[in-house]
């Protein structure tokens, strides 16, 4: 026996590496550095020390993700898979579903780099989590999990590995690493894109982008919210995840209740089935497809055998949970604070708080830089007596809404910094103009999930700040297209679908003759062909961003988008079940039929196209995207009721001179 398996069958045997981990360190790490052995690339001693720092790293990274901080459960550590409900994601291009239980070998060699996209509270870290412990278990690679906020123009991504791996500082070791890296056989899972700070938002792109070229050998997965910088990742698949279906959600339930222990389960679920058959709460059905939500409403249960109407109900309720009783276990106990707050006086710091978090988007600080924060949160004369330390203190302990790892805080869940950043600006004279600064900023998607929470605080203001100017440019785009749009049904859908919207198609048949095949995996080289292409046809064509490449049995599809902040807002009222927001249907268009067009908002040809081609354009993109427009009557009304409540409020204004 060599000295590596010697050392290695030594380690196990007194516990110090874990059963999974000894099959990965003997597949896949061992035969890479015999090689450079043989090659005389590293001497023994390199070749004992490199496999050492992966052993204590599978070891103590696989312990750390088999566990979960869980807030319903006031952050009680527990293992991942008490609590978790196999996700599936899919993919609207490949119409394919895949269901997560495990790590998917097959799916993952096939498409090598996926990124998985959605919205708060959908559980893309848990599921990265559940991958990383089965791609362990299953011995199918080496998996490295890097949390990627953690990345800044002066720390790259080789950085973070090698801190996360060992403290290596001799040279030559930390490029020995590089190089078995890009020798394959790992599978890096990059968690949360969405979280890196605006201000290192290029340089990470550009060093990532690097990264993933060099080491093209490896699986990679990606997860984010929406982002529009993920375009610079055309060379990923991406997937989405599916909501859980609600026998789904009353699994995630019964894992909550046997970890609990309440038996809370029957009358949870009886009471849920009868407010949906009442249609009691309009918005249930939706909740019960989201993990997080369904977890809150465990919580809230829970507390007070009650059931939110709203989302941001939810998190009222959690939070008055979260304050009340600070053990969420069987035996809860409500627990003194240590600043003697108040829940209201707590509140009002939380809400000061949530926006200096949301305005600075960074999501990790140090001790110092929390006390600084929360300082600038409690400045009042009412708060000066109480200690900064105390309210910290109570916020991981108490009220534990922030959760440390190692010597780094951060919000248990970012959606409860955006909750509370919604209510400062609720709470400001000055909203509207918050709101717009808001809208006209280069950083608006990182507001997009406050702004959710919004919507539903003063809706009034929302519409008027972020809906009427759409709809007005909506209409305007409408009027200069045809003078009565309600002649012809056809004809109004398909400048409904295209506003704001572009798309380039070719048919299967044309498809290899296409100019952009090669380049649909780079979005900056696509987009610099297509605006040689029709900068004439198209002369604002730099003005449109990919929003994504279909290349499939249907054949070849390129999406733009003009203005995403539009596209943003019409998806948020897409998701609140707006009356504006219609969804598109479609019949699938056969592969056979010859489809080739380009068609943006601004070239629409509408006499010189028949019905026949208008349907195929319109079914091609909503076959494509799943998608929605803004419904043109609806939108007259909307318009006279945004405006109708603007005349109110300057009337009720001069009524107070």
């Amino acid at each position: 026996m060599d000295e590596l398996a010697t050392r290695t069958a030594v380690s196990v045997a007194s516990g110090l590496i874990l059963e999974p981990v000894k099959h990965v360190l003997d597949t896949w790490l061992k035969p890479k550095l015999e090689e450079s052995k043989k090659k005389r690339e590293i001497d023994r001693k390199l070749e004992t020390f490199v496999f050492e720092v992966f052993s204590d790293y599978l070891n103590r990274t696989y312990e750390e993700q088999n566990n979960i901080n869980v807030i319903a459960l006031g952050l009680q550590q527990i293992k991942v898979k008490q609590i978790y409900v196999p996700l599936t994601i899919y993919s609207q291009e490949k119409r394919e579903e895949i269901c997560i239980d495990e790590y998917k070998e097959d799916f993952s060699e096939r498409y090598k780099k996926v990124v998985v996209v959605d919205n708060a509270g959908m559980g893309k870290s848990t599921l990265m989590k559940t991958m990383f412990i089965s791609a362990i278990e299953k011995n199918k690679g080496i998996p490295v999990f890097i949390e990627l906020r953690n990345l800044t123009k002066e720390r790259d991504i080789i950085d973070v590995i090698v801190e996360n791996i060992s403290t290596l500082k001799e040279t030559h070791s930390k490029d020995f690493l590089v190089e078995v890296i890009n020798r394959g056989g790992f599978i890096f899972f990059l968690d949360g894109y969405d979280e890196i700070p605006f201000q290192y938002k290029q340089d990470v792109t550009r060093q990532l982008k690097r990264f993933i070229s060099l080491a093209g050998n490896n699986i990679f997965y990606l997860t984010s919210r929406p982002d529009e910088s993920l375009a610079s990742f055309g060379e990923f698949q991406q997937y989405e995840i599916k909501d859980l279906k609600i026998e789904e959600a009353y699994k995630l339930i019964k894992k909550y209740d046997d970890v609990v222990q309440l038996n809370l389960y029957t009358s949870i679920t009886k009471q849920i089935d009868e407010n949906i058959a009442q249609q009691r709460f309009s918005e249930l059905e939706s909740f019960l497809g989201n993990p997080l939500l369904v977890s809150f409403l465990y919580l809230t249960f829970k507390h007070k055998k009650d059931i939110p109407a709203l989302k941001i109900e939810f998190y009222r309720k959690v939070y008055d949970a979260l304050f009340e009783s600070h053990d969420l276990s069987k035996d809860s106990y409500k627990r003194d604070k240590y600043s003697g707050l108040s829940s209201g006086s707590m509140q009002k710091i939380l809400i000061k708080l949530g926006f200096l978090c949301l305005r600075e988007n960074v999501n990790d600080y140090d001790k110092n830089k929390m006390l600084k924060l929360i300082g600038q949160a409690k400045n009042s004369p009412y708060f000066k007596d109480i200690q900064e330390e105390l309210i910290f203190k109570d916020l991981l302990e108490t009220v534990p809404l922030f959760t440390s790892e190692g010597l780094s805080f951060k919000w248990a869940h970012k959606s409860f910094m955006e909750y509370f950043a919604a209510y400062f600006i609720d709470n400001q004279e000055n909203r509207e103009e918050i709101l717009n600064n808001i809208y006209k900023s280069s950083n608006f998607p990182i507001y997009f999930n406050m702004l959710d929470f919004y919507y539903d605080i003063d809706r009034k203001l929302f519409d008027k700040v972020f809906v009427y100017p759409i709809i007005k440019k909506f209409l305007k785009y409408i009027s200069t297209h045809t003078t009565n749009p309600t002649e012809n049904n056809l004809k109004l859908q398909y400048l409904e679908t295209w506003f704001n919207r572009g798309m380039i198609s070719y048919s299967r048949v044309d498809t290899k003759a296409s100019p952009f095949r090669a380049h649909m995996g780079n979005w900056d080289k696509l987009k610099e062909i297509i605006g040689d292409m029709f900068s004439d046809q198209i002369p604002s064509i730099d003005d449109y961003k990919i929003r994504a490449t279909v290349l499939g049995g249907r054949g070849q599809q390129i999406i733009f988008e003009r203005d995403i902040k539009i596209e943003y807002v019409l998806r948020l009222l897409k998701n609140k079940r707006s009356s504006l927001i219609k969804e598109l249907h479609w019949n699938s268009i056969s592969y056979s039929e010859k489809n080739n067009f380009v068609v943006f908002d601004e070239n629409l040809r509408l006499d010189e196209m028949d019905e026949h081609v208008l349907k195929l354009q319109v079914e091609a993109y909503a076959e494509e995207t799943n998608g929605f427009a803004i419904d043109y009557l609806e939108a007259l009304k909307y318009k006279e009721l945004i405006e109708e409540e603007i005349q109110l409020q300057e009337e009720d204004l001069f009524k107070n001179l």
